[in-house]
């Protein structure tokens, strides 16, 4: 076995659940079954290397300049990623020291205490060392290219108990780190909604919950219902054979590997070693890395569960980057009981951030609302989408904030400008923090400071006592004029991305740097003038002097004009056609200039990682602030300008329980259907009042948008959003359900009406008077009299309730349910309003008092595009049907009713059509256009007069 062979082994059998992309020059490669795995997903070219005396290895490779396209593919498909890359040994051990000399203003106070340095393998003897720097799953993503710019890409934990649930989660691109624990009687209930609301790209369960039992499987199955597992066998196979479990735990309980419930499904969900889940191991890892003595200060101290989440996300993240985690320093501990609650069929229904069908961003609130200019503003805005608030004097001042800017155009036009410069503050601060930032990234650093420098100066303009909120977010912006003026004066404007390049520190910073830059200069300008001398000396018109890696300079001479060489030249190189020379003076110059770019390249390098580092240890705080309130800034300049450009209104909002919309509007549909004006409809529910709203109408008419639209103004509404409506006055809603639409579950077996009936119960058995209720079609998956039987008991039961009471909008098909507002006090009936002119049909979109008396379901068909034969006998059916009397009757109709002599002579025989028959007898050749236009005309008519 070769030396190279060994250590690979090494290396990757400290990684066996993990696909080993191992750095050789200017590519990683894969072996063995790494290799196999990465021809396949990868779609690259699978060779072979020799192996010494033994059989050849199954090689694959991909060049480093393009490996993070390659990472996030396999990634995305559920494997995990070890990046071995090749490290100079001394550099892991040496110490550099410090050469700046860094002058800071009162704000800052710059020195040196840390040492970095860059490895260069070129400076290692023998073979080349190397380790895995950092290893890549879904939730632990930091490459730029391979992240969503205005979406978070967290990793959760989760640990549920008997009646509470832990949950934590982390950005580690943006330093966010939060933990909720949270007491209820119902614990898989409230962990989907909470991993709904977060949508973590990957979520960690204890290992030892890969043996479900069957209660616990149906709510994991629930919880993580757009989820998959992520369980990486010993070749980095996502699915890899995982064995069974016997049924040995309880007779009740019927076990089966969590990886087969779950696998084939988006997302992922990765087992994670139990031992990390232990209370003791997770406080004591928190406690290590915040450098504290208790986590009272992060207000976790005394909730169990979720300090073993975090001390699981923790773990994991130093795992697989190795130890990088200088920018967690905080923890925040957060209450679900301080946003509305929304379960994941409601997220989906109210389509928040993307369409049901299309799954596209386009055509979602979030479509509609995202106008920000920076990345972090639109991943902030995603947050404030998510989760709408309970606490009015927050959203009061929201609203304020909106209202300010909405007042001065002249202000949103200067910050919107600005803040297109802003960049990705947070997450460029957090690789600085991480020491993974290159010099690019500070220069951009640099400008989003330069950008949030100039918001502040123009809040500082604009804002007074007549704009307190505006004034709130100036207090927050820091200065950062000295980090500014750190980097221009340490960078070049444009510097490489690498810091091995060179060429990254600005002329002026340092005056040693600036001589050896001379002197290196001075050397290659008198090797490039040697060409020119030599010809003229030598004659020879073709003489070149050049350069490669392991011949270092030297002068070239065709074999044609050996004879006229001068004595002194030496001989260095025999070639095909050529000899290559050096001489006394080429080699003098030539160590200046190599040896001078090697000491260049090392100060540039120890100057840009300590410059690198100082920012981190004495600014990013305050760089971190800065980016949270460009993000702030961002939202509220993106609603203001959705605000004003489409008329919105701002919501009055109160802790009661009405609903007033006057003139309300779908804010999506009037967005894509802007040729078309939008009809609004007024809105007025309250518990006391009017709690429940029947709707009835035709398919089509506009009742599911309608439905839509006023849970849309509510949660805009307590997101501190203005409202596409003239007048509104909203009561604080503490959660909003949704029943609209279902499909055949066919991974849990259930049908159409099991599905639905199964969202209604959750319905009925979690809302409160403070909720809001949309229920479309309920009850129309089973028969005619079940199904109406159901809707009218939901009615009853939402409307006698008191623990439940909540306001409701029930669309349905069943015009018999109006009768009950007869019977109960609080039950209003609406109807979408449809005229008919001329035979023709025409849905007005209003809504209007009352219940509807057709359903006008056959019109609907028409439009749809259905046969006119089967038009016409539909109404011929529907007509004798409406003569009968009862359900009896109707059955007997149904029985006795005949088919048409047409409908039959097409089921006995498939006879021509007499149009067809007259197009096959027509010669087009030789009809003169007036003839043609008459034969069109007369089988049109023909056409017309067809039943």
């Amino acid at each position: 076995m070769t030396p190279g062979r060994a250590q690979y082994l090494q290396i990757k059998n400290q990684h066996p659940d993990a696909i080993l992309f191992y750095q050789v020059g200017d590519f990683y490669e894969l072996y063995d079954d790494d290799a196999e795995i990465g021809a396949r997903e990868l779609e690259i070219a699978l060779t072979a290397r020799s192996n010494g005396d033994e059989p050849r290895i199954p090689m694959a490779g991909v060049p480093i300049h393009a490996a993070d396209g390659y990472i996030s593919r396999l990634v995305g498909k559920g494997y995990r990623v070890a990046v071995c890359q090749q490290v100079d040994q001394a550099a892991q051990e040496g110490k550099s020291s410090s050469r700046l000399g860094m002058t800071t203003n009162k704000n800052s106070s710059f020195s040196v205490h840390t040492s970095e340095q860059v490895s260069d393998p070129a400076l290692s003897k023998g073979l080349v060392e190397r380790e895995v720097v950092r290893i890549v799953t879904p939730g632990t993503v930091i490459d730029p290219a391979m992240l969503a710019a205005k979406r978070n890409n967290f990793l959760a934990a989760v640990i549920p108990g008997r009646n509470a649930v832990g949950i934590a989660y982390i950005d580690i691109t943006t330093g966010e780190f939060a933990v909720t624990q949270f007491a209820t009687a119902e614990p898989e209930l409230a962990l989907q909604q909470e991993i709904a609301r977060v949508s973590p790209a990957e979520v960690l369960v204890e290992a030892h919950y890969s043996r479900l039992g069957s209660r616990k499987k149906r709510w994991l199955a629930t919880v993580m219902s757009e989820k998959q597992v992520t369980k990486v066998g010993s070749n980095g196979n996502a699915n890899a054979t995982i064995p069974e479990v016997a049924d040995d735990e309880d007779e009740e309980d019927d076990y089966a590997p969590v990886a087969k419930l779950l696998s084939g499904l988006a997302g992922h969900v990765t087992p994670h070693d139990s031992r990390y889940f232990a209370e003791d191991d997770a406080r004591h890892r928190l406690l290590k890395q915040f450098d504290v003595s208790s986590l009272e200060g992060f207000g976790c101290a005394h909730l169990p569960l979720a300090i073993r989440a975090a001390g699981a996300v923790l773990s994991y993240v130093q795992e697989t980057q190795k130890g990088l985690l200088q920018h967690l320093t905080s923890l925040e501990t957060y209450s679900t009981n301080t946003f509305m609650t929304l379960d994941p069929y409601t997220r989906r229904n109210l389509e928040l951030f993307e369409t049901g069908r299309m799954n596209s961003v386009k055509g979602s609130l979030l479509w509609v609302l995202d106008k920000t200019r920076s990345p972090m503003g639109g991943r902030q805005l995603r947050r404030w989408i998510g989760q709408p608030l309970l606490d009015l004097p927050t959203l009061e001042l929201r609203q304020q904030t909106i209202s300010e800017l909405l007042n001065d155009t002249l202000l949103q036009a200067r910050l919107g400008e600005s803040l297109k410069r802003a960049g990705d503050l947070e997450r460029l601060i957090n690789r600085v923090r991480q020491r993974i930032a290159n010099p690019r990234d500070l220069v951009a650093l640099a400008t989003g400071l330069h950008a949030a420098s100039e918001i502040r100066d123009c809040l500082d303009e604009t804002a007074s006592s007549s704009a307190p909120s505006l004034t709130r977010l100036l207090a927050r912006l820091a200065d950062n004029d000295d980090i500014i003026e750190l980097i221009e004066k340490a960078l070049v404007e444009e510097p490489p991305v690498s810091i091995n390049e060179g060429r990254i520190i600005r002329p002026g910073f340092s005056t040693e740097l600036d001589k050896l830059k001379e002197a290196s200069q001075n050397g290659r300008q008198w090797i490039t003038d040697l060409e020119q001398r030599e010809r003229k000396r030598s004659g020879i018109s073709n003489l070149r002097v050049g350069f490669n890696k392991a011949s270092g300079y030297f002068i070239e001479i065709s074999n044609a004009n050996l004879n006229r060489v001068p004595q002194e030249y030496i001989r260095r190189q025999t070639l095909t056609n050529s000899e290559r020379y050096i001489t006394p003076d080429l080699k003098e110059y030539e160590t200046l200039v190599l040896n001078a770019q090697d000491r260049i390249n090392k100060m540039e390098n120890e100057f840009f990682v300590q410059l690198r580092s100082d920012i981190a240890i004495h600014a990013s705080e305050r760089i971190l602030d800065t980016a949270h309130a460009l993000a702030e800034i961002d939202v509220f300049l993106s609603l203001a300008e959705v605000a004003g450009r489409n008329n919105y209104c701002r919501p009055q909002l109160n802790e009661g329980d009405r609903i007033h919309i006057v003139a309300g509007r779908h804010p999506v549909v009037e967005q894509t259907q802007a040729d078309t004006p939008f009809v609004p409809n007024d809105t007025d529910i309250s518990n006391q009042e009017a709690q429940i709203a029947i709707i009835t109408g035709p398919n089509m008419a506009g009742k599911s948008t309608y439905l839509r639209q006023v849970a849309l103004i509510t949660l805009m509404a307590q997101i501190g959003s203005y409202v596409p409506a003239e007048v509104a006055s909203i009561g604080i809603v503490d959660r909003i359900f949704t029943r609209i639409g279902a499909q055949d579950d066919l991974a849990t077996g259930q049908s159409t009406f099991m599905v639905e009936m199964v969202e209604t119960a959750n319905i009925l058995h979690h809302s409160t008077p403070r909720s809001l209720l949309i229920l479309d079609e309920i009850g129309r998956g089973t028969s005619t009299y079940d199904g109406l039987a159901i809707a009218r008991a939901i009615v009853e039961y939402l409307h006698n309730n008191k623990r439940c009471g909540a306001k409701t909008f029930f669309a349905t098909h069943y015009h018999e349910l109006v009768e009950v507002t007869k019977l109960l006090p609080r039950v209003r009936c609406l109807n979408v309003a449809v005229t008919e002119e001329e035979g023709k049909v025409i849905f007005l979109r209003k809504i209007v008092p009352g219940g509807a008396d057709r359903s006008y379901g056959i019109h609907v068909a028409q439009l749809a595009g259905i046969p006119r034969p089967v038009i016409h006998r539909a109404e011929e059916i529907l007509a004798e049907l409406e003569r009968q009397g009862d359900a009896k009757a109707r059955r007997k109709a149904m029985r006795d009713m005949t088919m048409p002599a047409a409908w039959q002579m097409t089921l006995l025989a498939s006879e021509t059509h007499p149009l067809i028959e007259d197009l096959k007898q027509m010669s087009i050749d030789e009809l003169t256009p007036i003839e043609a236009i008459s034969k069109l005309y007369e089988l049109q008519q023909k056409a017309l007069r067809e039943p």
